[in-house]
């Protein structure tokens, strides 16, 4: 009985491992204090889940279904760029496709860059096809 119950055990830890996303880990430094180790860049790919312009926040779903995700915050040092052009957080609308570069401070993910890719040509709907040539 005790064979199974560690089996199972090792099976459900490994199978947490293999469908968790993968997790990047900074190192946290104080703002403004001299000598702290600078956090190292990590990035994220997504779908924008909710902007917020007041509180200067992008939500990013990430993972199975989305339901990973990670709130960064947008400061004036973060570059914004949709589709090559520079862009502001108010051009980011819900549902988008973002590839982000952001550092963790005190607990506080901080975005440095913001990508936003073309957004794919929509496909026609089947019988809506334009005028035919003869």
């Amino acid at each position: 009985m005790r064979k199974i119950l560690r089996f199972l055990m090792a099976a459900a830890v490994l199978l947490a491992v293999a469908i968790a996303p993968p997790q990047v880990q900074a190192q946290q430094s104080m703002p403004g204090v001299e000598g702290s180790p600078a956090a190292p860049a990590a990035s994220i790919e997504g779908t924008v889940k909710k902007v917020t312009p007041e509180a200067r926040t992008l939500e990013v779903s990430t993972g199975a279904l989305g339901l990973w995700g990670k709130t960064l915050e947008v400061t004036d040092g973060t570059q914004i760029q949709a589709e090559g052009r520079r862009a502001t957080l108010e051009d980011i609308r819900e549902g988008a496709k973002v590839k982000a570069s952001y550092e963790t401070r005190v607990g506080t993910s901080f975005a440095t860059r913001i990508d936003l890719p073309p957004m794919p040509e929509p496909k026609e709907a089947p019988g809506q096809a334009g005028p035919k040539t003869k």
